[in-house]
């Protein structure tokens, strides 16, 4: 787990550089007078991993040193779990939700530092061996936490979060997924394009 948290830090770090040091006279004009934004993710969750797009609007006419976003995103994920019946299974599923995005930018001189905190919530779909993707039960996510953001070219910012999520079977007796963690640490890392 620590080698993991290290080895994406560093990660982070070096894009972060590269993205400075490719576009440096460009990105003196980067951007806060945007509308929208679109990114990619990579999630990592004790019980799942996956993927996510997002879509957000930015809810203030100009980001002088606020930030306030509504982001609407799609989320796939895979993971496993003993089902009641001691079963092992490999399950994936696929979650729709929304996020509201609060915090501050610092603009420096060629980029723009934003870190925020965030909440939301989503509903999703679990498919197994034995199991359809559009029945029962369902899933209910609750997402909190914080990231930053880093945007050193004009339209185009790496994406750093630490979050938790809690997570809720519903449509069936409780115990369908025993050893599925109800809360658990979340760490994403990505990108968003500003337009």
């Amino acid at each position: 787990m620590k080698r993991l948290l290290i080895t994406l830090v560093l990660v982070a770090g070096f894009c972060c550089a590269g993205f400075a040091e490719e576009e440096s006279k460009e990105s003196v004009s980067a951007n806060v007078n945007y509308r929208t934004t679109s990114g990619g993710f990579w999630i990592w969750e004790e019980n799942c991993n996956g993927g996510a797009g997002e879509f957000g609007i930015n809810l203030l006419k100009q980001e002088n040193n606020i930030m306030l976003r509504n982001c609407i995103f799609v989320q796939g994920e895979g993971g496993s779990g003993n089902l009641e019946s001691n079963k092992f299974v490999d399950f994936g599923g696929i979650e729709i939700g929304d996020k509201i995005l609060f915090g501050g930018s610092a603009h420096c001189n060629g980029f723009i530092v934003r870190s925020y905190g965030y909440a939301g919530g989503a509903l999703g779909f679990l498919a197994w061996e034995d199991h359809k993707f559009w029945s029962k039960p369902f899933l209910v996510s609750v997402k909190f936490g914080g990231g930053f953001e880093f945007q050193y070219l004009t339209n185009l910012a790496f994406v750093v979060e630490f979050g938790g999520v809690e997570r809720f079977l519903i449509g069936s007796p409780e115990g369908k997924i025993s050893n599925f963690a109800k809360c658990t640490p979340s760490l994403t890392i990505g990108y968003r394009s500003i337009r």
